[in-house]
């Protein structure tokens, strides 16, 4: 083996040789330059030539078809609960008292005197925010008949058989026999138990005078009555609305008439403990029975 200093000597003697060898076979033919051969470049990777192949674009996903199932079944629709509260107090802003007057005609027999009552009572229901329904309940339980000057057994006065005791009071005037006066009375006693107790039905006692410790037979069915007849009342009271077709000073024109011959108190059937409507009592006088109707319920 050479080493790379001798081999390019002998390299470049050959060389030599060669040139001096082709001037002599060309005949004086002046030699050809022989030029260096040049480095040869290396093959490429078979990597790089290799063509890249396009990327296909990635197709959206198609939606998985739904699944069939059976239609669900139909839910039953739901009536949606309404305020009759606020009903009642929207009826009384738009018609006033009538319809509550009708209703107490009706009930009583006295159209006369139940205008002016109805009047009264939804007059002290707003100035003491009470129930129009509640305060009319409450006179029909005390005075069925509607009569002013009724006076009970205990002392009880006019449409809310008020007592003499609580007479002026209440910012009210003194006489209790007055339409106005009295039911002025009979609601400011009702809002005045209302506020103490906190509650409806303890205020009813109180008011129909259920005192722990007094002898007030059948007195703790009181606030049950009233408000069934409550009830009844503001249902009658948003029917007699409802009908469009309705004059309301006529319906109270046109309301049966009780005859004051032999002064016949019918109790309704609101007053009397059970749903039976009673049948009519005939008395000799007017205070005897309603003395008598008084003993009957208490």
């Amino acid at each position: 083996m050479f080493s790379p200093t001798r081999r390019g000597r002998a390299l470049d003697l050959c060389l030599a040789v060669l040139m001096l060898a082709g001037t002599a076979c060309g005949a004086g033919a002046p030699a050809a330059p022989v030029s260096m051969p040049g480095p040869v470049a290396a093959p490429p990777e078979a990597s790089l030539v290799r063509r890249q192949k396009p990327r296909k674009a990635p197709q959206p996903k198609a939606a998985p078809a739904p699944a069939r199932t059976s239609p669900a079944p139909a839910r039953p629709l739901h009536a949606a609960r309404v305020d009759s509260a606020a009903l009642e107090r929207a009826v009384t802003k738009e018609y006033a008292h009538w319809p509550l007057a009708i209703a107490l005609a009706r009930r009583s027999g006295n159209p006369e005197v139940a205008e002016q009552a109805a009047a009264a009572l939804v007059r002290e229901a707003q100035r003491l925010r009470l129930s129009p329904s509640l305060l009319g309940a409450v006179l029909l339980i005390e005075n069925t008949p509607l009569d002013p000057t009724a006076v009970s057994s205990q002392g009880a006065i006019g449409l809310m058989q008020v007592m003499p005791v609580h007479r002026g009071s209440y910012g009210c005037f003194a006489d209790l026999v007055n339409v106005e006066t009295n039911i002025c009375h009979g609601a400011s006693i009702l809002k005045h138990m209302v506020r103490r107790t906190n509650s409806i039905a303890l205020a009813l006692r109180k008011y129909n005078g259920c005192v722990r410790g007094r002898n007030t037979p059948r007195c703790y069915r009181y606030p049950i009555r009233v408000m069934r007849t409550a009830s009844r009342l503001r249902r009658e009271i948003l029917l007699t609305a409802a009908d469009s077709t309705l004059n309301m000073q006529e319906a109270l024109a046109a309301s049966p008439r009780r005859t004051s011959a032999g002064r016949e108190l019918v109790s309704s059937a609101d007053s009397a403990d059970s749903d039976i409507q009673s049948s009519a009592i005939s008395c000799a006088s007017f205070f005897g029975c309603l003395r008598s109707r008084w003993t009957m319920k208490y």
